[in-house]
């Protein structure tokens, strides 16, 4: 009978001792994966896409503060711009200033001029196609319709080397 005794009294130190040691102890939960700050990549066709609008706003601008000058600078000044319109095919960055200035001689001729870009397509690495909507307001008579610029990065800045507008 000692020994059942004696085996009670160990299963009971046992068990005890258990409870005791779950009771007195800590849930643990192991350390979170320490996280590496990443940096985020850019995506170049959307920094590309950025220049282009920045290109386009800062046209608009120019031309509605009334300086065509300013305005051409988003255009490739070259003698093979391209410049299409309803009264053909032209060549040349002065020719085209000169086309614009002798139809809107003046500020107040020139209305206020708003672009709607529908669709910008990455054909590669140096040219960008570009295709929108325009609008002039010329004291509310409206003229509007569409337009298609083919831009290249010519030595660092994003210009309009073809301008297909209808």
């Amino acid at each position: 009978m000692n020994r059942v005794w004696q085996l009670l009294f160990g299963f009971y130190l046992i068990f005890s001792g258990l409870q005791a040691r779950g009771q007195n102890q800590k849930v643990v939960v192991p350390p979170a994966k320490p996280t590496i700050p990443t940096k985020a990549v850019p995506n170049p066709l959307h920094e590309k896409k950025k220049a282009i609008i920045a290109v386009l706003q800062k046209q608009q601008e120019d031309w509605n503060h009334g300086d065509l000058k300013a305005f051409m600078n988003g255009y490739w000044n070259s003698d093979t711009l391209r410049l299409v319109t309803v009264r053909g095919v032209n060549y040349g960055w002065d020719k085209m200033l000169a086309s614009y200035r002798k139809t809107f001689p003046d500020s107040a001729s020139m209305g206020k001029l708003d672009y709607d870009v529908i669709h910008v397509e990455l054909i590669c690495e140096t040219d960008v196609l570009v295709t929108g909507k325009w609008l002039l307001n010329m004291n509310k008579k409206f003229k509007g319709g569409y337009f298609t610029f083919l831009f290249r990065k010519v030595k660092g800045k994003w210009v309009i080397v073809a301008d297909h507008t209808s």
